[in-house]
């Protein structure tokens, strides 16, 4: 599990996207597909983000980024058994891939802003927790999660959603490693 910070900004209320983050999950998406390493292992990738705006988005520029490079066009062919797919975490119960890349998506709305909303969607929902359980539990081999903003600024006293605070732990795991999860406990 990997922690990719990217200097995206949420446009809240602007169609629900980051389009940085997106941009830079598309351009990581291409770069393994083209990697020679990468198309010997067999190994299959799926994208998970934590809204369907945000989901579309990519989805979108990925389609662009087949018709630029149409030599990873065999990786999307439905007629596999696990082509590249895009799935909100409202939809990816039983996918799973070998590498996947998580899009948090929310995050500041104004570039360098030191705060930012608690507001992470699904995860601010009853059984965000479980959704959230879901989504980091689809890999099996290589996790990375994108986001625009440092697990710091979730800030735990402006939130009680377990969702929230679970995924500001796996951020901090993300970043730092096992030892991360120790320092969670106390």
């Amino acid at each position: 599990v990997t922690w990719r910070r990217v200097h995206g900004i949420y446009a809240k209320g602007k169609g629900r996207t980051n389009e940085v983050e997106a941009k830079a999950i598309v351009a990581e998406t291409v770069k393994r597909l083209v990697e020679p390493a990468f198309k010997k292992s067999g190994w299959t990738i799926a994208i998970i983000t934590l809204n369907g705006d945000q989901q579309a988005l990519i989805e979108n520029l990925l389609d662009a980024a087949r018709r630029e490079h149409p030599e990873i066009e065999p990786y999307f062919d439905q007629t596999l058994p696990e082509p590249v797919v895009v799935k909100s975490l409202e939809t990816v119960q039983g996918d799973e891939r070998d590498v996947i890349f998580l899009g948090v998506g929310y995050g500041p709305t104004d570039p360098g802003a030191g705060t930012m909303s608690m507001n992470f969607g699904p995860l601010n929902r009853d059984g965000g927790e479980r959704r959230l359980n879901v989504a980091i539990t689809r890999s099996r081999r290589e996790m990375v999660v994108f986001t625009s903003f440092d697990p710091s600024m979730i800030d735990l006293n402006r939130t009680s959603a377990r969702a929230v605070r679970d995924l500001k732990h796996f951020l901090e795991f993300a970043d730092r490693g096992p030892r991360a999860l120790g320092e969670a406990v106390h």
